[in-house]
Parts: C-alpha cells; sequence; structure tokens
C-alpha cells in the first residue's frame, strides 16, 4: 500500500516522524506492505508547499529552507485550508499549533481533510476534546479514519490498547498523571527546590512554555481528561466542564508546605461514571510515598483505567519528547494501511 502523507504542522514533532519515517521505511515494506511519500508540508507563517505532481518533497529532520521552497515542491499556497483542499495527499497529518481549550484551527483544518476524502492522523488534543463526536461521525460518514494516539501521553498506545486488546470490555473510569510540565515541577519540589526553579527545570527539558499556567493551572490535563473521556467513556466532556480543584502555582506551593511526612502531592486527572454521566477533575493530591502515583516523577506518566473484564490497566510512559510523540503518528499510520489496505 502506498500512502501520501501531507504535514499541517512542521515543528520539533513533524520533523521527528520524517525522522521516523526516514529511519522505519525498511520495516515499514518489509512488515506491512506500507510505503510513503510526502507530498505537502504546511505551517502557519510560512503558508503550504505542493510537491510536483507524482513526486514527494525532500524534508528533513532539519526543516523547512529559511527561505525559497523545499525540495521537489512546485506549488505554494498561503492558506492553510486551501492547502488541505488542493494538497494531492490520502492522509493529512495535523500538527499544527492550536488553542487546546477550543481545538482551532485544527478542528477546522480535521473537517476540511474529512470532508475532503482524507484519512486523518491527529497529536493535537484539543479537537478530540472539544469535537470529538462531530469529527468522529464525519468520518463514519465518509468510511475514513480519524486517529489520535499521540493526543495523551505522547505516543504510549492508550487507545489502540483500548481497540485492539480490550475487545468488548468497558471501561467505567480512568485515573492518570498526564502533565509533565507539573510533574517535574512538584517533583522538584519534593527535592527542596522552589517552584520556580522547578519550571525552569521544565523548560530547560523543553515541556513547558514561557508561561506553564496552562500546565500549573490544570488546563492541559483537563484537555486530556476529555480526550480520555470522550474515546474511551463515549462521553460528550470539554475541557471547560472538567473540574479543576487545587490547581495552580499558590496551591502547589500551600499544599506542599503543608505536606504531611511520608506523602508526596500529584496532579492527578480523573473520569468516573456518576449515572448516565461522565465526570472528569483535575486535582492536586496528597499521595502515600508508596502509592504507585508517587513514584511517577519528572516527565514520566501514568494512567490507570478500570474495565469491566481485566480489573484495573494500568500503562507507564518511562519519559516523554517529540520522538514519542512522533512514534503516535507513525503507529496510526500503521493501523490505517493494516485496517484500510486490501485483505490477502
Amino acid at each position: 500500500m502506498h500512502l501520501r502523507l501531507a504535514l499541517v504542522g512542521f515543528g520539533n514533532v513533524g520533523r521527528a516522524f520524517i525522522g521516523l519515517l526516514n529511519e522505519k521505511a525498511n520495516a515499514l515494506s518489509s512488515q506491512y506492505g506500507l510505503t510513503c511519500a510526502i507530498t505537502g508540508v504546511a505551517t502557519r507563517r510560512r503558508g503550504g508547499f505542493i510537491a510536483t505532481e507524482g513526486a514527494a518533497l525532500d524534508l528533513s529532520e532539519a526543516g523547512l529552507p529559511t527561505e525559497g521552497m523545499p525540495g521537489g515542491a512546485a506549488l505554494h499556497v498561503p492558506d492553510t485550508l486551501t492547502f488541505i483542499r488542493a494538497c494531492p495527499a490520502d492522509v493529512i497529518i495535523e500538527i499544527s499549533t492550536l488553542s487546546p481549550l477550543n481545538g482551532e484551527p485544527a478542528i477546522q483544518h480535521i473537517r476540511a481533510a474529512l470532508e475532503g476524502g482524507r484519512h486523518v492522523i491527529t497529536a493535537n488534543k484539543g479537537p478530540i476534546a472539544n469535537a470529538y463526536r462531530e469529527l468522529r461521525d464525519l468520518a463514519r460518514e465518509r468510511n475514513l479514519a480519524l486517529r489520535f494516539e499521540s493526543t495523551v501521553m505522547d505516543g504510549t498506545p492508550i487507545f489502540n490498547l483500548a481497540e485492539f486488546c480490550l475487545p468488548a470490555s468497558q471501561i467505567s473510569g480512568f485515573r492518570g498523571i498526564v502533565n509533565s510540565t507539573t510533574n517535574v515541577v512538584l517533583t522538584a519540589m519534593e527535592s527542596g527546590r522552589t517552584l520556580e526553579e522547578g519550571i525552569a527545570e521544565a523548560q530547560r527539558l523543553g515541556v513547558a512554555e514561557a508561561d506553564p499556567s496552562n500546565d500549573l493551572d490544570g488546563w492541559d490535563a483537563s484537555a486530556k481528561a476529555s480526550v480520555l473521556a470522550n474515546v474511551l467513556m463515549d462521553a460528550s466532556v470539554t475541557p471547560a466542564q472538567v473540574s479543576r480543584l487545587e490547581v495552580g502555582a499558590e496551591a502547589m506551593r500551600r499544599l506542599s508546605a503543608a505536606l504531611p511526612a511520608g506523602q508526596v502531592l500529584r496532579q492527578v486527572a480523573e473520569g468516573r461514571r456518576a449515572g448516565q454521566d461522565v465526570q472528569c477533575t483535575v486535582r492536586l493530591e496528597m499521595l502515600p510515598a508508596d502509592h504507585p502515583f508517587a513514584q511517577i516523577r519528572g516527565t514520566k506518566s501514568i494512567l490507570s483505567m478500570q474495565t469491566d473484564t481485566m480489573n484495573a490497566v494500568t500503562i507507564i510512559e518511562d519519559e516523554s519528547g517529540p520522538r514519542q510523540t512522533a512514534f503516535g503518528l507513525l503507529s496510526d499510520l500503521i493501523a490505517i494501511a493494516r485496517l484500510r489496505g486490501p485483505r490477502g
């Protein structure tokens, strides 16, 4: 199976994906009969570049050239939606920057791709947190794939695990540590450093923005909780509907100062059924030092899902980074090839 790919966004994750795609080319071909060509790439600042018909763009992990078009490009379009509609691609990989609280502009990008008959892979949690049912139903109506493994815990196989390894199972709840920035800061404070020193460490590791409030205030974890609830529990929860309790810098300082001996502080995201509804919370919790979540330090993450078949299923991501997120994109690409390709 040969798939033409168009990238919407070409930051650290996009460049890591190109590197992984090249590194695994032989394995993709020999194990899955899959070959790929990048026929287009678009960024908000540079616009979109489309390859010569029947050819591919010459992209590398170094990114786009500072001036002019990348090798193999024949057409430049300034608008991303125009690029999505014009680029000859089978799969749109949506990894643009966005607001996780409303999912834009990625929701528009995904909708345009599906309406144009393209499969979609996204690492953006915003669209799945805010418009999952609409986008899922549109994909089903058009008999297209919409995959999003990298939206929570990078490329850790959460949704693939639920889809392929927990058949006929109902997930009734989840608990997890899913925000790396907050976890790095709390781990630093455990060792006696200040909150500001913890933020600087998270920024040095590349997991925190210049303004880390989105993470510390629980908004990133709320978006991920919405994704988990919507996909795993068939809910319709947006980040604004997630209860954020005792979150933020001041709460971290206050609770850390009052922490009893033998306890640690963690930001925990949780979802549980309440009658016909699913309720989600993000809160700072005091946990015993021997609790499994207490062992999750630095950029590690953990998610425990409660099922009716296997009781609790828990998965841990040891470290996070662009390569792990890129692997999630690659695993989704392989899933599309396996599920949508010719059957022997």
